[in-house]
């Protein structure tokens, strides 16, 4: 009797274990949470804006326009954004879609401009054209990190 009672606790322990080590293997991701999201052949940070299901999730790739903002499957998370992520280059429909856009844009690729970031002007550069009138920009004196996309509205001549 006491050996029943002994080896009944040892397997609910093992059993409780068991479902805690299986549980912490699945990442629970949230609105809000960065992560690293498979795109294009890259992995790229994004930002989750909604969950859409218990494994699907719409992210928006950081740098770009809502326009490419999408549901993805928990299989393309690859985890959460540690440190400072500075994205690859963007996927070739993206280039041809900037590509089309630099024809008729305001500014080209190196101008230097002033870009409004709450509510004060910072030096940058232009580092590409994202598409009609947005631009991927780099302010002068600061890291990659800080790079960003932003619409014509925010930007002066120097």
């Amino acid at each position: 009797m006491r050996a029943a009672r002994v080896f009944s606790i040892l397997f609910a322990l093992v059993l409780t274990l068991a479902l805690l080590t299986l549980s912490a293997c699945k990442r629970h991701y949230g609105v809000g949470d960065q992560v690293l999201v498979e795109w294009e052949g890259g992995t790229y940070p994004a930002v989750i804006v909604e969950v859409s299901g218990p494994t699907k999730y719409k992210v928006h790739y950081e740098g770009y326009d809502e326009i490419w903002d999408e549901v993805v499957p928990r299989s393309r998370i690859k985890g959460f954004v540690e440190g400072t992520i500075v994205p690859p280059e963007p996927p070739a429909k993206v280039r041809a879609k900037a590509l089309q856009a630099a024809q008729t844009n305001v500014h080209k690729i190196g101008d230097r401009v002033r870009v409004e970031w709450h509510g004060q002007m910072y030096p940058a550069i232009i580092t590409g054209i994202v598409g009609q009138e947005r631009y991927r920009i780099h302010y002068e004196g600061y890291g990659p990190e800080w790079d960003e996309t932003v619409g014509l509205s925010r930007i002066q001549p120097r």
